[in-house]
This record gives C-alpha cells, sequence and structure tokens, in this order.
C-alpha cells in the first residue's frame, strides 16, 4: 500500500503527540548453529529461542508486527499498548529458512531490512527469497547498499547508500519500502535530510545513544535481541521498553530531550 506524501511529510517531521513507540525488537542472524566468537553469537538466536519469544507473546495477547504495520497503525491512531514491532537485519540467509515459517505460524509478521549488495551472496537471502518472503506478507525494507557508516559519508555517498537501496527492492520486488534501518544505528542530521527526501514514513536506529534530538519518527530506537537472554530476560526487555517509550512521551511533552 502506498501512502500519500503529505502524511509522510507529517509524521516524518515531528512523532504525533499521543505516540508511545511499542517496543520494536532487532533480529540479526536466525540459526540452529552457534557462531565460535563471541559477538556472533549475541546475534544470533535459534529457531528454538524464536519460536518460544513468539509463544509467550501471543500467549499474552501481544500482536508482532512489521515497521510498515505499525505505520498504518499510526494513519489510522490504532491503539499501540498491546503491540510488539520484529525487525531483522542484513538479509541472513536463515531468517528466510527459519524465521519466516515461525512468523508465519504464530501470525506474526516482520520488517526485513536488506543490505542490497549482499543479495544472493553466501549466507544471504537471493531474489526469490525476498519474492517468496514478500508472498507470506512480511515487510522488505532498506539497510543500504553496503552495510556502511553513513555518519562518516559525504552526502552524495549517503544519497546513494539510501536512494539505491530503496529503489532497488522497490523495482525488483513492487514493494513499497517506507522505512529504512540506519547500519549501526548511525547517522547524523544529513542523513535525516536524504531518508526525508527519500520519502521514508519511519526510519530506525539502535539504541538513544545515536538520536539527535527532538527524537522524531526517523529516529526510532530497537532492543537488540540478544542470543544469550533467556526467556525471562527476553520478557524484561520488552517492559524495559514500554516504560522506556512512556519515559519518550513525557520528555517530548514537556520538550526534555536530553
Amino acid at each position: 500500500m502506498w501512502l500519500p506524501a503529505l502524511v509522510l511529510a507529517a509524521l516524518s517531521t515531528v512523532l504525533p503527540a499521543a505516540f508511545v513507540p511499542p517496543p520494536i525488537l532487532m533480529y540479526h542472524r536466525v540459526d540452529p548453529a552457534w557462531p565460535a566468537d563471541a559477538l556472533g553469537r549475541s546475534l544470533t538466536v535459534t529457531p528454538q529461542q524464536l519460536e518460544a519469544q513468539l509463544a509467550v507473546l501471543h500467549r499474552s495477547g501481544v500482536a508482532v508486527i512489521s515497521v510498515h504495520q505499525l505505520y498504518l497503525r499510526l494513519c489510522q491512531g490504532r491503539p499501540l499498548d498491546r503491540v510488539v514491532v520484529a525487525t531483522f537485519d542484513d538479509g541472513y540467509a536463515g531468517q528466510a529458512a527459519y524465521a519466516v515459517p515461525l512468523l508465519r505460524r504464530f501470525h506474526a509478521s516482520a520488517t526485513f531490512y536488506i543490505v542490497t549488495g549482499n543479495i544472493g551472496r553466501r549466507g544471504h537471502v537471493t531474489w526469490s527469497d525476498l519474492a517468496a518472503m514478500t508472498h507470506a506478507g512480511m515487510d522488505i525494507a532498506a539497510h543500504g547498499v553496503e552495510h556502511d557508516d553513513l555518519s562518516v559519508m559525504s552526502a552524495a555517498r549517503q544519497r546513494y547508500q539510501i536512494d539505491t537501496s530503496i529503489r532497488l527492492l522497490r523495482d525488483r520486488l513492487h514493494v513499497p519500502v517506507d522505512s529504512y534501518a540506519y547500519p549501526s544505528g548511525r547517522l547524523n542530521r544529513t542523513t535525516l535530510a536524504l531518508v526525508r527526501e527519500a520519502g521514508m514514513a519511519l526510519a530506525l536506529t539502535t539504541d538513544r545513544t545515536y538520536v539527535i534530538p527532538p527524537q522524531t519518527a526517523l529516529q526510532l530506537t530497537r532492543v537488540r535481541v540478544r542470543g544469550e537472554w533467556t526467556l525471562q530476560q527476553f520478557r524484561q526487555a520488552i517492559a524495559a521498553a514500554r516504560r522506556a517509550g512512556i519515559a519518550v512521551l513525557s520528555e517530548a511533552a514537556e520538550g526534555t530531550f536530553p
């Protein structure tokens, strides 16, 4: 579904007054085999872990939705208190093989942020995978041509990374691509201007470390899901994100963003 330009512009400027950001989960690898290195293990959840996490949300009556669905709810003024947003970064092959079937089993959706330069490379999704994922109701969105730090690039280089990745996904998959995830969460004011010019409704960083005040719909923060978490720690992280969202709303009302 394509969205009106005026609505895009309005939401991309400032968060709506009643907007409490729901928890936005950030996954990376989904694989039954854990990598040998500590960082790789932290960025990997097994299919069994993901299944348990989706099951606990499902039993609690929490809807797991994509960023595109979040945007539609914002446009429609629908409540977000029983919602968690799921995102998967970088386009690893295990996301198509393991995450998508599990999401479908629990009647859930997610946004997959794709580094277009890696499509078809070993260990990453193919164009056929992406087409099947869209057919399965998943949201495909842009994460750059390469997974490089936008904040240290020239404006021209940033524009290439942003516009090229968005255009390629739209042209090949015939999908809206209405959100963007900054590689490693890093951005600057030029990045924000270029993402807004590209027509993005929402854009995601990693945590508030990289937010340039005031926080806008182009700087939504996420919860990095870690492979070493227990199910209880997963629940606690979501609860903490909800509390942080309420704090963001309070700060916005008082004009006290740090």
